[in-house]
């Protein structure tokens, strides 16, 4: 009686019950291992719970409760936890990875001092265990408010009689669909660059072939990619196309003379990788892409943990063939960089992926995986900058009570990051970013000169100073640097043609600035200028129009706010967009 007059409710709530698959034998195998990787399992999903809205109030050995105000944000939750803890098998350094079972039900609950209590919470502990390691099942209650959404594939298992409960209930499996095709199975056109044109020294780095076919090891194939990219493109004279391009150029392609030409490049750089437990073996072709012959191969054997020695070589031997007057002073700086531990690695790039949204759960979401990769290696540079853009990622957009904490924040990370890998140009590209939207234009620029010097041919460094470049009336430099970042990276993020009609309109070329911006394929951040720029023109339909379209996708958009975003050093430049976005019709 005292324990029921303890209990607040009823309340209605969304519940999500999450059990791991196989606990008991985990725990015979490697019982500290899987308790290790419990507890960082646990730490996370408590941090993610609450960043989608929900909170963790119960758990136990194996098993978890959370609660959610609604059905939707409660399989928002799920389908991104499960996605979370799949992509963490790649890096599970040789550990058995731990999977859930996830159960959501629907109904009233009651609190108390150890958790919620009802006949949803017993429902959603009882049919999870239907759900397949990784998956997500769900009552009929859930059902019936999830199944006109066409994103989701929801398959009923049947009628289930579940322990303890007298009523059968018919259990339903949640999947996502696959989006339509995207942008690699775009049409990319074909250039007509003559042999004599092609720069000396250009290099496309192809997708790496899995050749172990475990889907896990595909993450690990990007990220290798990618590091190696950043590598080469330290080199002054080497020209190396951005990742996104190579892949769509090289899934529109039938050989690797047609890739090139897409790409406007003289050589290709192909790999594949393969895994056996934790031995690796990675092999690297550089092709001469006109003839299509191989003119450099290279075998590399090894274990996990050395796969960053591994990736190290392999750009230091490509450049040597493509960029022969790299000087000894570069490659003893290649020699000399320190990598992180591979756990905290393999967060960073799942945090990428998330940060990329630009929604708010999920730039916090990205945040509390780069915190662990911190947590895991405190002096890992790399952590330090990716924490500090979701910081100003959360200022721009106006996420946050406290935005001058939240820029004061950026900047200590970003000075962090340099502090702990000062030659890695990302913690300069974090500190000229959180330096401009401060206001302080001169610290953000020698920032970005600094990081480019570093690695001149990162076409995402690149946008981001000629987008500084903009603010302080250096138009015609901006103009010219986000040109040759488009020009490195050919199908680029909308992000580079929103930066570069950024620096038309400061230019007072609106025309230009409306031409830039309608070629982007989401013009959702591209409607402010647009507006300003139809207005400033007195094209006043188009600019209302644009204007509408602002508060469609903004619907708490004030000038008052805005007005403290764009980091125009000179304030009659920010006073001429402000009247072009009232001109427009804008309050």
């Amino acid at each position: 009686m005292n324990a029921q007059s303890s209990l607040s409710g009823p309340r209605l709530l969304t519940v999500l019950y999450a059990d791991i698959h196989g606990y008991t034998g985990l725990i015979e195998r490697d019982e500290q291992g899987t308790l290790a990787r419990l507890t960082r399992s646990l730490a996370l999903i408590r941090s993610l719970a609450g960043d989608y809205g929900g909170s963790v109030v119960n758990t136990a050995g194996d098993g978890l409760v959370a609660v959610f105000e609604s059905v939707q944000k409660a399989l928002h939750f799920a389908l991104e936890m499960q996605r979370e803890l799949a992509r963490e098998v790649a890096w599970a350094d040789g550990g058995q990875p731990i999977w859930y079972r996830v159960g959501i039900s629907v109904g009233d609950t009651f609190a108390g001092q150890d958790g919620v209590y009802g006949h949803s919470v017993n429902l959603a502990a009882r049919i999870q265990s239907f759900a397949e390691p990784g998956g997500i099942c769900v009552t009929d209650a859930v059902y019936q408010m999830l199944r006109k959404n066409g994103e989701l594939r929801l398959t009923s298992l049947g009628i289930k009689h579940l322990k303890n409960i007298s009523t059968p209930v018919e259990v339903f499996s949640v999947d996502l669909i696959h989006a339509a095709p995207g942008p690699a199975q775009e049409i990319l056109p074909l250039r007509s660059i003559g042999a004599e044109a092609l720069p000396d020294a250009s290099l496309a780095i192809l997708p790496m072939e899995n050749i172990s076919a475990d889907p896990a090891d595909l993450y690990l194939c990007q990220g290798i990619v990618a590091d190696v990219i950043t590598s080469l493109s330290r080199f002054r004279n080497l020209m190396v196309i951005a990742r996104h391009s190579a892949i769509l150029a090289a899934a529109n392609s039938g050989s690797l003379r047609e890739i090139a030409q897409r790409l406007g490049v003289r050589y290709l750089l192909s790999g594949s990788l393969r895994r056996s437990d934790q031995r690796i073996r990675i092999t690297v072709d550089l092709i001469e892409a006109r003839s299509e012959n191989i003119i450099w191969s290279e075998r590399y054997d090894g274990v996990m943990n050395d796969i960053f020695d591994f990736q190290d070589d392999v750009a230091a031997m490509t450049a040597a063939r493509v960029a022969i007057q790299i000087d000894a002073a570069e490659r003893q700086r290649m020699a000399e960089h320190k990598h992180p531990a591979l756990y905290a690695y393999g967060l960073v790039l799942r945090g990428q992926d998330m940060g990329f949204r630009f929604l708010q759960d999920s730039n916090l979401h990205a945040r509390r995986l780069f915190e662990q990769a911190r947590e895991l290696d405190p002096a890992y540079g790399r952590s330090y900058a990716a924490i500090s853009r979701t910081f100003n990622v959360e200022w721009r957009y106006n996420w946050t009570n406290d935005p001058a904490g939240a820029l004061n924040q950026a900047l200590v990370l970003a000075k962090r990051a340099v502090e702990c890998d000062s030659m890695d140009s990302r913690g300069y590209s974090e500190m000229g970013l959180s330096h401009l939207y401060l206001k302080q234009h001169d610290e953000a620029l020698a920032a970005y000169e600094h990081g480019i010097g570093l690695n001149p041919n990162d076409a995402d460094l690149l946008a981001y100073m000629g987008d500084c470049l903009a603010y302080v009336r250096q138009g015609a430099r901006a103009v010219q640097m986000l040109e040759k970042a488009i020009r490195l990276n050919p199908y680029h993020p909308d992000s580079y043609l929103w930066f570069l009609g950024d620096a038309y309109f400061h230019n007072g070329q609106y025309p230009e600035t409306i031409r830039t911006l309608n070629k982007m394929r989401d013009r959702s951040e591209a409607h402010r200028l647009l507006a300003a720029s139809h207005a400033m023109l007195d094209q006043m339909p188009e600019a209302r129009h644009h204007a509408s379209e602002v508060m469609r996708v903004h619907p708490n958009f004030t000038i008052e706010h805005w007005r403290k975003v764009p980091p125009l050093r000179h304030a009659e430049d920010l006073e001429l967009y402000v009247e072009g976005l009232r001109k427009a019709g804008l309050n």
